[in-house]
């Protein structure tokens, strides 16, 4: 308890010290961003309604779903341990997993969705050489994650295409072209030299360095093929857990929603955590609501975010408790 109460004072003097007025300012505008859609949702919400709801779940089930739920952990760390080829002399999966866990915390903790990612890169690079090889693999990972997202939505969308509001389409498509263009200008070493010209020099010179390790990474088929196996499995089992609570939550007794909209309506919900706020606190409860009441219910749809929350939470809680008792080294863990 001492080293997170020594943590967070560190923190608050790196405020104050470092323009302490225009962090508090964003963390204000980024909490007023998440109550405001916590108002907004609430505003919609039949409390008697949604208390019937989550009272008829069944204890198994959200044991199940949790049990589910860290299962997903384990992709989500052997995910980037693949990545980590080069370094698995000196890092063990075991430490690449307690760091993941560790960053899905600070993921709730910070103001922001990708913290995690920021709090992953001091700790695997803290004593190690080649920093910046090691700071690239996390967000190499995150954009793997992110590439399998955006690709079984689209997939999904070609199998589903019923009823779909022209600008969800839109959007999807522009999140596939967006990254198309990234994986080009990871494979395609003459595209990228082409695109940092319009960089100045120096920043060009610092963006080389990063992107010949962001290469690669991405040249390596052998590494790059599992790290996308295990980032689909991550997506499946994503997906499955919130098709389960949907079916569960349902007054119907099953889920409402065709299966394939899943892949479509959860990647954006995920998503949505990219706008300022509180780890897309407020934001993503009322994405559960725009996309899936018209076919649940409002009070269904919130049900379902509820329980999404829940375990999101219980993976902070897990990843809060072995931060507590983390100790850094350079050992393999």
């Amino acid at each position: 308890m001492e080293y997170l109460i020594e943590s967070g004072k560190k923190w608050l003097q790196k405020i104050r010290k470092n323009n302490g007025f225009k962090q508090w300012l964003i963390i204000t505008v980024k909490t007023s961003i998440s109550l405001f859609f916590i108002v907004l949702v609430m505003q919609k919400i039949d409390f008697s309604q949604l208390s019937f709801i989550m009272k008829n779940i069944s204890v198994c089930i959200l044991l199940w779903m949790l049990l589910i739920n860290y299962l997903i952990t384990f992709f989500i760390a052997l995910r980037w341990y693949f990545i980590l080829d080069d370094f698995k002399k000196e890092i063990s999966f075991l430490y690449v997993w307690k760091l993941s866990l560790i960053g899905l915390y600070f993921n709730v903790l910070l103001p922001t969705g990708t913290g995690g990612d920021a709090v992953k890169i001091l700790y695997i690079t803290r004593g190690r050489k080649e920093k910046l090889k090691l700071g690239t693999s996390v967000l190499f990972d995150r954009f793997i994650g992110s590439s399998t997202i955006v690709v079984m939505a689209i997939i999904s969308l070609l199998s589903y295409e019923k009823n779909l509001p022209a600008k969800l389409k839109i959007v999807l498509l522009s999140l596939l072209i967006l990254v198309l263009f990234i994986w080009l200008l990871i494979l395609w070493d003459k595209l990228a030299i082409l695109v940092g010209k319009i960089f100045p020099a120096k920043l060009r010179q610092k963006l080389k360095a990063f992107y010949s390790h962001l290469r690669n990474y991405g040249i390596k088929r052998r590494v790059l093929i599992k790290a996308i196996f295990a980032s689909v499995t991550v997506q499946i089992l994503s997906i499955y857990i919130q098709y389960f609570a949907a079916t569960f939550v349902s007054l119907k007794g099953y889920s409402p929603v065709p299966f394939p909209l899943f892949f479509v309506f959860i990647p954006i919900i995920w998503l949505s955590a990219i706008v300022p706020s509180i780890g897309g606190l407020g934001i993503r409860e009322y994405g559960y609501l725009f996309f899936f009441q018209s076919y649940m219910g409002k009070d269904s749809a919130l049900a379902m975010a509820l329980i999404n929350l829940m375990l999101i939470l219980t993976q902070a809680l897990l990843g809060a408790l072995i931060f507590l008792f983390f100790r850094q080294s350079h050992q393999s863990s």
